[in-house]
């Protein structure tokens, strides 16, 4: 692997030093030579690039995260294959991995994490309104700027190995310590998936620990579906309350007792940032690659714990005839049973189809084109998006999937654009502004510029609309920047026949600056007086302008004939 230092890929990326080391890939830094830039290059490992469906599936879902446009996602410029490299070019990122910044604090304050955790929603949320879920949300895969911007990353790696793993080769893909129950067991999975791997996350940030820990990955694996959590309050009394039940509610091993999708996480953490005391409970190891843990050593360990493999044997020789008496009542009955289903199954044929595309649709409009396609609608959420209410923004199964007939397609339903309040833009200058925007998903609009005798030059002054009001997201904010005080104008003094200290002192008291000093001789003039100013009397001139004069220089002998 050290001989791609220098390599170029596609005749335009060369690269340049190491920066990452994966289970799964190495990554460059480079620089693309058209476009004068430095990119961040993902190789794949070698043995991962000898399986053809995973290798389609890598380049599909790395093209489908090359989709996504959000400030909190690395964005993924390209996708390609050189001598059998497989690659990805993304977004440098000039900053380091939250796992580094969690090791060098220690633990985080709880305002500190609430603002990266939502910053990483915000990506998590773009994600999942088109379908793409990470499956592999960790500290290593999370990026922060000098500037404290969050950067999300392996939205494509995660998700095609995430499906190669658990539909073609049996086991479980992921990092163990940031599993959820559904991964350890190597089943189903959806956006609720990430919601519990960033409470992970955002546990180890409260508390500087993980929240599951052991020597062998599947024993790590079996907490995460059966060990009870310590809540983070538990570890540390600081904490507050609705901080800790935000981790608590996003890692219910219970998929239906999470967070549902992002936005209702974001409306808490929200929620915890205004009072961090409410109660919203109702009635890695360092630097570890991503594992691959095989799914018969979690079934082993499963029937050991007794969770998939109860025995009792304790029971007396009555209660066992009573159960021989049941076990042959059950057979009778799953012997009737199969005999029906395969009578049933030739008289009714269950068909597949495929989900059409809904996605853009309205709600009406994808019901009549589901019931078209045998398949029926149900509404599981909405989300404020751009698009209009009522507008379909994702389902699941995914469009282009094959389904039985008459199978449900869930959907998330936008609601239309969200309202936020304006920051306050004042005393900042243009950069910080966009960023700012960018967060609260607005937009920089007209620039202005005017004089102030109370703003810096440079700095904003005023904008519109003004901080705190409500506007859909999306808004275009215009500012209107300092150009510092005003500079009054005044008329330019006379200053031929003034000797040059009497010609500095007019100067400074209009407020006007002394320049260039040129000597030269003109015998109808005494020594030492201005005999010539660049501007002449009487001109309107702004203060601070800079004045040139010449004076009077007379040799000696011109000098005493003046005097004579």
């Amino acid at each position: 692997m050290s001989n791609f230092l220098g390599k170029i890929l596609a005749d335009r990326y060369i690269l340049l030093e190491k920066i990452g080391d994966g289970g799964m890939s190495l990554v460059y830094k480079a620089r693309c030579q058209t476009l004068d830039r430095y990119v961040a290059i993902k190789i794949l490992r070698p043995e991962f690039t000898t399986d053809n469906d995973f290798i389609m599936k890598f380049k599909r879902e790395s093209q489908s995260a090359a989709s996504l446009s959000h400030p909190n996602i690395v964005g993924i410029y390209d996708v390609g294959e050189q001598d059998g490299i497989y690659y990805i070019v993304m977004e440098y990122v000039n900053g380091k991995t939250l796992k580094d910044y969690i090791k060098q604090k220690g633990k985080l304050q709880y305002e500190e994490t609430l603002n990266i955790i939502n910053q990483i929603a915000l990506a998590l949320d773009c994600a999942h309104k088109k379908g793409i879920v990470h499956r592999d949300i960790k500290p290593h895969n999370i990026l922060i700027t000098e500037d404290k911007i969050v950067k999300v990353t392996d939205f494509g790696i995660a998700r095609a190995s995430s499906s190669m793993t658990m539909t073609n080769t049996g086991t479980v893909m992921g990092s163990v310590h940031y599993f959820s129950p559904e991964q350890a067991r190597g089943g189903f999975t959806d956006h609720r998936t990430d919601i519990y791997s960033l409470g992970v996350v955002m546990y180890e940030m409260l508390t500087g620990k993980l929240p599951y820990d052991a020597e062998s990955p599947v024993t790590v694996a079996l907490k995460h579906i059966e060990a009870t959590l310590d809540e983070p309050i538990q570890v540390d009394a600081s904490i507050p309350k609705a901080v800790n039940d935000i981790v608590v509610k996003s890692m219910q091993k219970d998929m239906t007792k999470r967070y549902q999708n992002v936005k209702e996480l974001i409306q808490d953490i929200n929620k915890a940032k205004e009072n961090p005391h409410l109660n919203f409970i109702f009635s890695d190891k360092d630097d570890q690659f991503t594992r691959v843990i095989p799914i018969d050593d979690i079934d082993r360990a499963l029937n050991q714990k007794g969770i998939r493999n109860n025995k009792n044997n304790e029971y007396t020789k009555k209660k066992r005839n009573k159960i021989k008496l049941a076990v042959l009542i059950m057979t009778l009955v799953i012997t009737v049973s199969v005999l029906s289903y395969f009578a049933y199954e030739k008289l009714y044929i269950v068909g597949e189809v495929q989900v059409p595309k809904i996605i853009g649709l309205s709600e009406n409009e994808a019901k009549n084109l589901l019931e078209q396609n045998k398949l029926n609608l149900v509404i599981d959420g909405t989300q404020s998006s751009q698009e209009p209410e009522g507008v379909i923004l994702s389902c699941y199964p995914n469009e282009g999937e094959k389904v039985k007939e008459n199978a449900t397609i869930k959907v998330i339903v936008s609601s239309g654009p969200k309202k936020v309040a304006v920051p306050d833009l004042r005393n900042i200058d243009l950069e910080l502004a966009k960023t700012t925007l960018a967060s609260y998903k607005l937009e920089l609009g007209n620039i202005d510029y005017k004089s102030s005798d109370n703003v810096s030059k440079g700095l904003i002054i005023e904008h519109y609309p003004s901080q705190n009001e409500m506007v859909l997201e999306g808004t275009k904010i215009d500012v209107v920047i300092s150009t510092g005080p005003e500079k009054k104008m005044i008329q330019m003094p006379v200053l031929i026949g003034s000797d040059l200290e009497t010609a500095k002192r007019k100067l400074e008291k209009m407020k006007l600056v002394l320049g260039d000093i040129i000597y030269d001789t003109n015998v109808n003039y005494v020594d030492g007086v201005v005999i010539n100013q660049d501007i002449n009397p009487g001109d309107e001139i702004p203060e601070g302008t800079v004045i040139n004069i010449t004076v009077n220089k007379l040799d000696n002998e011109e000098n005493t004939q003046g005097n004579q």
